[in-house]
């Protein structure tokens, strides 16, 4: 059988190429369509394919739109797929309309994602230092991309939901996703480390000092309204609450702090390791109740204790208590300071999530679900 994945994105994204892995295992003979990326290279596939995607396409708008539909007709026509496993609501919504055999991976809710995007976009207008007339054409293309991504991906998203076997990341919005569909195939597939990647790390190190990590190049450059970390490396610098690092920010260091930038998975593993504490530290927004990012569980398998914001309630639910929440910044200080003296308690803490995580939090415990909407199309 032939699955061909499609994504707006480009290579590596290593849920797409999880994924591809548990069809390749299965006997599969497996292609990619997405955006061209010279370190796109993956094992997992037989071959791969550029598609140039646009976010006017990707919002439905139909000139760009239909120069997207026209390459995907001519790649699946090259590649003639049993399945095309779509990793965005812009080719679900195209391979639909094509009629193809089509699994919707909707692991970004976008329905939801519409709403925080718009959010984004208006957040950034206001804080824009144009005026005059180039400040109103860009408030109305700002209003233009809102609007269109909030009408046309809620409807798209309620018609691939109810048509077409639906893959997501999250039993809460496979909840929400169950009353769009009226009764659809909907299956829950968690990002989370594959056990190829994480069988061999050992337990974790006893650290005398303490040390946090946080993983995501979200938030340097720009607002994210719903990953709003601003103020973080400054609780570390003048707080006496231990060590931080970002993985994704651009290479820096100070007092207390520093970041990495960007590094492969496998090193990405090893400076987690050289931490205590792995953080989510997003300030409270209303989406977070969807949101299952997988540096949660990667922190696990590092062996970090995880410490998050109390709304983050589909990750609290998964770690099944290894993992402590904080309402706002002071609180995690507060809570960072009781660590800093509580070494040892905090050790048995990162012991016994790094066992859970061995044991419930592993890619290969959910891959039958994949083969079942395969199944169900």
């Amino acid at each position: 059988m032939k699955v061909l994945h499609l994504s707006d994105d480009g290579l590596p994204d290593w849920r797409v190429e999880k994924a591809a892995l548990t069809g390749k295992k299965n006997g599969f003979e497996i292609f990619f369509g997405g955006r061209f990326n010279t370190n796109g290279h993956s094992a997992a596939f037989s071959r791969t394919y550029p598609i140039e995607w646009t976010a006017g396409a990707m919002i439905g708008v139909p000139y760009f739109y239909d120069r997207v539909k026209k390459q995907i007709t001519r790649l699946v026509n090259q590649v003639r797929p049993d399945i095309v496993h779509s990793h965005n609501i812009g080719s679900a919504k195209i391979s639909f309309d094509l009629g193809l055999p089509v699994v919707f991976d909707d692991h970004e809710y976008f329905g939801m994602l519409s709403l925080v995007n718009a959010e984004n976009l208006k957040l950034q207008g206001h804080t824009r230092r144009r005026s005059g007339i180039g400040r109103l054409i860009s408030d109305m293309k700002l209003s233009f991309i809102s609007r269109r991504s909030i009408s046309n991906w809620t409807k798209w998203e309620r018609e691939l939901v109810s048509s077409v076997p639906t893959i997501t990341v999250s039993e809460q919005i496979a909840q929400d996703l169950r009353k769009l569909s009226l009764g659809g195939h909907i299956f829950v597939v968690p990002n989370f480390p594959s056990e190829a990647e994480t069988s061999e790390f050992n337990k974790p190190e006893f650290h005398e000092k303490l040390s946090c990590v946080y993983a995501g190049g979200d938030s340097k450059r720009k607002q994210v309204i719903n990953r709003d970390i601003s103020g973080l490396t400054n609780l570390f610098m003048i707080r006496d609450i231990g060590n931080l690092t970002i993985i994704g920010w651009e290479p820096e260091s100070s007092q207390n702090f520093k970041a990495t930038g960007f590094i492969p998975r496998d090193k990405m593993f090893f400076e987690m390791r050289q931490n205590s504490i792995g953080i989510i530290p997003w300030k409270k927004h209303w989406s977070h109740s969807f949101l299952n990012p997988n540096k949660a569980y990667e922190y696990a398998h590092a062996g970090l204790f995880v410490m998050l914001t109390s709304d983050l309630t589909s990750v609290i639910h998964t770690l099944e208590g290894n993992c402590l929440t904080f309402e706002n910044y002071e609180d995690l200080a507060l809570k960072l300071q009781y660590f800093k003296t509580n070494m040892e308690e905090l050790y048995k803490k990162r012991v016994d999530i790094f066992n859970y995580a061995r044991n419930y939090l592993t890619w290969e415990k959910y891959e039958k679900n994949i083969i079942d909407a395969y199944k169900s199309v």
